[in-house]
């Protein structure tokens, strides 16, 4: 019925809006720690020269864990890039059901590339150990898995509003 049509919508769009807040945050936390990091490695490297051998590592592994959470979100937002060839030719019901389409292939490639390669890469790195900054390799790669749950976790949400937008539009609502 349509109140818990209503209700589901409402907690997709709460488990969405906290899921933004947090990984929006933490990207900002490692962008905010990078700039610091790198004015750091500049002063040390240029007004006391006494280059700093650990902070390109973590410069880059920060990067690295920024980049794949910040495209979690973007999935979140549904603000990825894509092509819209055929999509911006539909309406209505077909339309939605290219969405969910694209959202099925889409988790398929993260599940396999992101989730199960990810693990596989986690697992090398438990072997692995950083040269400069003496930590597992492992911990690094943890962000492959982890990221590709949340993008699973938006595609998931994403699905739902397109089946909600399917249901409106029989019942003579809008898509």
């Amino acid at each position: 019925n349509a109140k818990e049509r209503s209700r589901i919508l409402n907690t997709v769009n709460m488990i969405r809006k906290i899921l933004n807040k947090i990984l929006s945050a933490v990207v900002i936390f490692l962008m905010a720690f990078m700039t610091v990091l790198v004015t750091y490695q500049v002063v040390m490297r240029y007004v006391f020269v006494h280059p700093v051998t650990w902070s390109e590592d973590t410069l880059t592994y920060s990067f690295v864990w920024m980049s794949l959470i910040g495209t979690a979100v973007v999935f979140g937002e549904r603000d990825h890039m894509m092509l819209t060839l055929f999509s911006d030719k539909l309406e209505g019901i077909p339309k939605q059901i290219l969405c969910i389409i694209s959202e099925i292939v889409i988790m398929v490639l993260v599940y396999v590339l992101m989730v199960k390669g990810g693990m596989s890469v986690f697992n090398i790195g438990k072997g692995q150990v950083s040269p400069t900054l003496g930590i597992r390799m492992s911990n690094v790669y943890t962000i492959l898995p982890v990221s590709g749950v949340f993008i699973l976790i938006y595609n998931v949400l994403n699905i739902i509003d397109s089946v909600a937008a399917i249901v409106n539009n029989k019942k003579g609502g809008a898509a």
